[in-house]
């Protein structure tokens, strides 16, 4: 397992991604329409997507990020009232996590943020492209419309195995009364 250093494009918030590797994360790409909408909202989205329009996601539990610099540059957004919630940067508008809950053991985080020797083994391979419905053009990866068996059982799985060890917390995203370090902004 592999330390990596999270970091937002200007380099005022930094952290720690701790213990990374295949087995204990899921490496995938979304081509889901909200994560085009927040790359969008964010700006600079040649930046965040690839030429598809998907975003490069590692998936792991909340209690291994610690931020040791810059946590207040952190600032949320949902796509909808109910919505994930979609962590980026004030400073440089960076996308840092996407996460659902203090509750849930879900962060992903773009690998756009991960930096470190090691970083590509540290994540391994993609293991599944989805929501390619919303994909622009037609990816070589051809993803699944929505998410295949394999992907929901990944995640879910994941999920499951982090709940029961307690992984979601410690977290950085979340107060100890479930709300959001930072009040998630109103869409336009």
């Amino acid at each position: 397992m592999t330390d990596l250093s999270l970091q937002c494009d200007c380099g005022a918030l930094k952290g720690t991604v701790k213990n990374v590797s295949p087995k204990k994360g899921n490496h995938m790409v979304c081509y889901c329409d909200d994560c085009q909408g927040f790359a969008k909202y964010i700006g600079n989205e040649e930046k965040w997507l690839d030429e598809f329009g998907g975003t490069d996601l590692f998936q792991l539990a909340p209690s291994q990020v610690e931020i040791y610099q810059g946590a207040d540059q952190l600032r949320c957004m949902r796509m909808t009232p109910k919505g994930v919630y979609r962590f980026y940067t004030a400073c440089c508008h960076s996308p840092i996590v996407n996460t659902i809950s203090r509750k849930m053991p879900f962060a992903g985080i773009p690998l756009t943020a991960l930096q470190g020797e090691g970083k590509e083994a540290a994540v391994g391979p993609v293991k599944c492209y989805v929501m390619g419905k919303f994909a622009k053009g037609t990816p070589p990866t051809n993803p699944h419309p929505k998410f295949s068996f394999a992907s929901l059982a990944a995640m879910m799985s994941f999920m499951l195995k982090n709940k029961i060890q307690g992984n979601n917390v410690p977290t950085p995203f979340f107060k100890d009364n479930g709300q959001a370090v930072a009040k998630p902004d109103k869409r336009d």
